[in-house]
């Protein structure tokens, strides 16, 4: 027993390869039928393809054996019109039987992998379980597991076999409608080809009728250039043989031909040169009328600025002459306006020292400058010119143009850069009275080392130099001054 047992063992363990093997060969098996299937499948859709194909191939070289006419009756194209409807028609019941088509492939896919994920790996699993059940005493559970596998199996296979009688059953009628589809998609082609024969046809006639309306324009044309015609030519040509008439036509016409080199569009050129001038004409009329405007634009203008010119000089040299006075009580200054027509020389209008307005390329043409005359002990005399002046004088009547014009148009701040540097005392107490007197109209900020600045400012800053750095504080008016007398001798 214990050999045989051995025997027993050794037989089961070289049993198992074997029993693998076998399933692994069964798997092939199936593959390869399923491969077979898909490629008979290709193989009859390839071929019905060809026929197809053969068939256009032959429709097309019917065609190109055929005459390019019309031959096509009214019944006939009635005909064409409701196979064409019933191509539609059929095109769309062929779309939904290949719709009908996929979804059953898809069911057939489904079933295939349920039969191959579950069922035969189930009848692989209790073949393993019978073959391991026969190593076992017992029968009777054996016999009942094999009575399951085989109405299993037969299940599986009556199963197969409706779903592979459906699948031909619908393969069959889709190849049917495909050969209906493509013996009608060959009549619509045959049909289509006959109407675009006749459309070419079509469009050969309405070109020709399309030259021949232009030729009857031209015709009707050359008749209204010929103008009315009295009454009496056509009772003359009335009862006159059409032969006679073509046959003067003729010699009018190689009469007309001497005269080949007449320019015959002169008097259309002639009409157009014409209404060209016209046109011109009118243009320079409105170019002239706003060239007038311009220019009488410009006028007011010029008058507008020599205006202006006029009132600011007159408000400077107002405020000139009031605040010369105010500095230089004993004294009188006056601006005075150059213009061309004085005809001055040059030299004086350079020793007048004018200021000239060139700004920009542009200059005022009534114009030449403005010349100061000032005097420091009369009121009587004409006074002296800039170049006449001292420093200090210069300064004090640079000054007071400087003051005159914050008159008119006053500024936010002024900053004095030690402007009493070159006047006398008492033209820098008068300087200093009037910036405290202008002081509620602007800020003035003024650097000096003259005392007189000092007595009416409301803020005193210190500016000192050290290590090559300047430091600013702010301080008192009594710094001030002793700052300004220490730094006085020096």
């Amino acid at each position: 027993m214990q050999t045989l047992e051995a025997k027993r063992r050794q037989a089961q363990d070289s049993r198992d390869p074997l029993l693998f093997e076998l399933n692994s060969k069964i798997k092939e098996e199936t593959n390869l039928k399923e491969s077979k299937a898909s490629k008979e499948k290709s193989l009859l859709s390839l071929q019905s393809s060809i026929k197809m194909l053969n068939s256009q191939k032959q429709a097309h070289q019917r065609e190109m054996n055929t005459d390019l006419t019309q031959n096509l009756t009214p019944q006939e194209l009635r005909r064409l019109e409701q196979l064409n409807i019933e191509v539609e028609k059929l095109g769309n019941e062929l779309f939904r039987i290949s719709t009908s088509r996929s979804e059953l492939e898809g069911r057939k896919n489904v079933l295939e992998n349920e039969l191959n994920a579950n069922l035969r790996r189930r009848r692989e699993e209790l073949l393993i379980h019978i073959e391991s059940l026969a190593t076992n005493d017992d029968y009777e559970q054996m016999r009942r597991t094999k009575i399951e596998l085989e109405r299993i199996i037969k299940k599986m296979t009556d199963r197969e076999q409706e779903i592979e009688t459906e699948l031909q059953d619908f393969a069959n009628a889709l190849n049917q409608r495909n050969s209906d589809s493509e013996r009608l998609k060959t009549e619509q082609i045959e049909r289509q080809q006959k109407l675009e024969r006749q459309q070419k046809n079509v469009d050969k006639f309405l070109s020709k009728r399309k030259l021949l309306l232009q030729k009857k324009e031209e015709c009707n044309k050359n008749i209204r250039e010929l103008g009315a015609l009295p009454e009496e030519a056509f009772e003359k040509i009335k009862n006159t043989d059409p032969t006679t008439l073509l046959r003067d036509l003729h010699k009018v016409n190689e009469g007309l031909k001497k005269y080949s080199h007449v320019n015959k569009k002169a008097f259309e050129q002639y009409n157009n040169f014409k209404k060209q001038k016209e046109t011109l004409t009118k243009r320079k009329i409105e170019l002239d009328q706003s060239k007038r405007a311009i220019n009488d634009l410009i006028d007011v203008l010029d008058q507008r600025k020599d205006e202006a010119i006029e009132r600011t000089f007159k408000q400077v040299a107002k405020y000139f002459s009031e605040v010369f006075e105010k500095l230089v009580p004993a004294g009188k200054g006056q601006l005075i306006m150059q213009r061309k027509i004085d005809h001055r020389d040059q030299d004086d209008d350079e020793d007048d020292g004018e200021i000239e307005e060139n700004e920009g390329g542009s200059s005022v043409d009534n114009y030449t400058g403005v010349a100061i005359k000032v005097s420091f002990n009369s009121k009587t005399d004409e006074g002296l010119r800039m170049q006449q002046l001292s420093g200090g004088q210069k300064s004090l009547v640079a000054l007071t143009l400087i003051f005159a014009i914050q008159q008119c148009d006053p500024a936010p701040f002024y900053l004095f850069d030690e402007i009493d540097a070159a006047l006398d005392a008492q033209y820098r107490t008068s300087v200093a009275s009037m910036i405290h007197e202008l002081c509620d109209k602007g800020q003035f900020i003024t650097t000096t080392f003259r005392p007189e600045m000092l007595a009416n400012a409301d803020k005193f800053y210190g500016v000192t130099f050290s290590n090559k750095v300047s430091s600013v504080s702010a301080i008192t008016k009594d710094d001030a001054l002793k700052f300004i007398t220490q730094e006085q001798p020096q």
